[in-house]
């Protein structure tokens, strides 16, 4: 609801062309994005990190946030598209999908939303 960019507005083909992911991938990125609930186009980086505290990937996470308190969809998606190509040249195997047989995604494990 406080997403200023609505899942019928989203151009998954805009930030997937040229940063190697997938359509999918990307598509999980803004799920991810969208689970945080957005206020006014801006997540909390205190819910990110928040998420991230028990992470091997939290030290790394942090030093990329910097002092930022709220990112944007395009801050977010630079920061999870970075740690997602590399995740994928660690594990070439593994599919980053996101999709409804809920396995764990390895690149972020994001709350289920609701569905009213």
């Amino acid at each position: 609801m406080g997403n200023s960019t609505s899942q019928n507005e989203f151009n998954a083909q805009h930030y997937q062309h040229n940063s190697g992911l997938s359509i999918k991938e990307v598509e999980g990125i803004k799920n991810v994005f969208d689970s945080l609930d957005p206020k006014d186009g801006l997540i909390q980086t205190g819910t990110l990190r928040k998420l991230y505290r028990d992470s091997y990937d939290a030290p790394q996470l942090n030093n990329k946030i910097g002092d930022r308190e709220t990112l944007t969809f395009d801050q977010f998606f630079e920061l999870m598209k970075t740690d997602m190509l590399e995740k994928k040249r660690q594990f070439p195997g593994v599919d980053f999908d996101d999709g409804i047989n809920e396995n764990v995604q390895c690149f972020f494990c994001h709350p289920q939303r609701q569905q009213s």
